[in-house]
């Protein structure tokens, strides 16, 4: 795949992570010692299933009780209740859904709506031009497929700027060309200056839009550097 990544830009860190620790009934779930990611920058997560990439993710969105360490947005606590956080961070999860009495369209434009956002048809049309679902733009929830629902739900998420991007496994259930949509648009917002941590299995889609990538094992970090040097050293399953 390509190795045309941008090159992140120099400066403070949009995301600064240290010495997160999580816990649950007396078992860590996550330790990691620091992170960051830069304008512009990518971070890939990657790990087995149950390695704590979802757990890291949701720590870094404020939506999990810290043990210890300390979250930054621009130098600020993360504080997912914040009206601020909400309008500068776009967040991916495995248990986002759809509103079943609404179309695609509406979805995407309820989101530019919320967010206060001018021209509303034209930012929707670009973002299922870009993931390729504006033929299903008049479609409810229950007549799209899984990987139609899923680019539903990513571009709910991408179709406002955002500082900040938190996703998780955003590749499931999109076929090869969905997923190279996918990297499109995220190589986009790269260039746009957002930073994005991208929690994939998808070795791919990490190779295109990943600059950095963390390996973790049980929430511990067990590798972390470039893309390129990390997936060369074959520290990173698969499965």
């Amino acid at each position: 795949m390509g190795t045309d990544r941008r090159t992140p830009d120099e400066g403070p860190p949009v995301l600064a992570a240290e010495g997160l620790r999580v816990s649950a009934g007396g078992q860590q779930l996550l330790a990691v010692p620091s992170l960051s990611v830069p304008p512009g920058g990518c971070l890939g997560l990657v790990g087995a299933n149950g390695s704590g990439k979802s757990t890291l993710l949701r720590a870094l969105a404020g939506l999990l009780h810290l043990d210890a360490g300390t979250v930054l947005l621009d130098g600020a606590p993360v504080r997912e209740h914040e009206l601020s956080f909400r309008q500068r961070v776009g967040v991916f999860l495995d248990d986002a859904d759809c509103f079943p009495d609404l179309t695609v369209a509406e979805h995407v434009r309820m989101v530019v709506a919320a967010h206060g956002l001018d021209r509303p048809d034209h930012r929707c049309a670009r973002v299922l031009d870009a993931l390729g679902l504006r033929h299903r733009a008049d479609a409810f929830p229950d007549t799209l497929s899984a990987g139609q629902r899923q680019l539903l739900l990513l571009a709910a998420v991408l179709v406002r700027p955002a500082r900040l991007l938190l996703l998780d496994e955003p590749e499931q259930r999109l076929d090869t060309r969905a997923r190279e949509r996918l990297a499109d648009a995220l190589r986009r917002s790269r260039a746009d200056g957002t930073a994005i941590v991208l929690a994939a299995h998808d070795r791919p889609l990490l190779d295109r839009v990943a600059d950095r990538v963390l390996v973790l094992d049980e929430g511990r970090v067990t590798d972390h550097g470039p893309t390129a040097d990390v997936l060369a050293r074959g520290a990173a399953p698969w499965d």
